[in-house]
């Protein structure tokens, strides 16, 4: 298997000046892309079927709404076994389980203001298969290996043209025409991606609408202003707050639509976390983020 980052390399100097190439290189996250498995693959992760849950585990609800639909889960010792190196502190064991309300008939996929409708599980390896509770969308099971890949910023992504230091209040056509921006690097990374659909582990979001690391840094400006509503002086973050913020927040899992699921329009399911509490094993404060065409 060809080596991801001399791949792109070779797509930097191919599209990039020298200078331009080396900035754009330093901003590529690894991660690990999930295939349907093959032959002999290595099963790191699964989706849809039945979480193993132990005995009086609850299964996961938003109070007064309703069940939360079992999307999928990684095998956390097995993808560390695999070397695919995801780019973010996992634990070394156990299982994570990924939860979400997928109530067509009422809700949809909930508001992100909605804290409680989607949840992140760190299960034991010892647990057992438990039916979803009635009502509850369910999704066939399917069992998914895994490959090393590199991933990007999306060009509409801040991050992109402020490493090239272009304002693009001040000079949106400047980025327009530049290289970073060009179809032709985007068409050579999405060759280096691989083919459809795009489940992966770690790295960049492939947003569909827009950095989903911004929508994660809005709902958590939503959850501090209600945290604050009662203190004199809450007030509305700005611009470099909401920068901040939103560098804080990296993908954790994404979700593509299939052939077996489509997420409403063609969408995908991503869930966010920031790297300290993945570190300290807290799941606490997940993030999700729904987008679809």
């Amino acid at each position: 298997m060809s080596d991801p980052f001399a791949q792109a390399a070779g797509i930097a100097s191919e599209h990039l000046d020298p200078r331009s190439a080396a900035k754009w290189l330093d901003l590529l996250r690894p991660a690990a892309a999930l295939d349907e498995v093959g032959h002999r693959e290595v099963v790191v992760a699964r989706l849809g079927g039945q979480p193993g849950l132990r005995a009086g585990t609850p299964w996961p609800e938003w109070g007064g709404v309703g069940p939360l639909s079992f999307v999928g889960e990684l095998d956390l010792a097995a993808l560390s076994a695999a070397g695919h190196d995801p780019g973010i502190p996992l634990p070394g064991a156990g299982r994570l389980a990924f939860f979400v309300l997928d109530d067509p008939d009422n809700y949809g996929f909930a508001d992100l203001a909605h804290l409680d409708s989607f949840r992140v599980l760190h299960l034991p390896d010892d647990g057992l298969p438990v039916p979803a509770p009635d009502g509850t969308q369910t999704y066939a099971e399917r069992e998914l290996t895994s490959r090393p890949t590199l991933t990007a910023p999306d060009s509409f992504h801040p991050v992109l043209p402020a490493t090239f230091g272009i304002d693009i209040d001040a000079d949106y056509p400047a980025w327009l025409d530049h290289p970073a921006n060009g179809a032709d690097l985007f068409d050579a990374m999405e060759r280096l991606r691989g083919h459809l659909p795009r489940h992966q582990v770690g790295g960049w979001a492939i947003a569909i609408q827009g950095p989903v690391e911004l929508e994660a840094a809005h709902a958590e400006a939503r959850r501090r202003r209600a945290a604050e509503r009662d203190l004199v002086g809450s007030r509305q973050p700005d611009e470099i707050e909401m920068a901040a913020e939103t560098d804080r927040w990296v993908l954790l899992f994404q979700v593509d639509s299939d052939d077996h699921v489509m997420w409403g329009d063609a969408g995908t399911l991503y869930w966010l976390a920031r790297p300290e509490d993945l570190a300290r094993g807290d799941l606490s404060n997940i993030r999700f983020v729904m987008q679809c065409c």
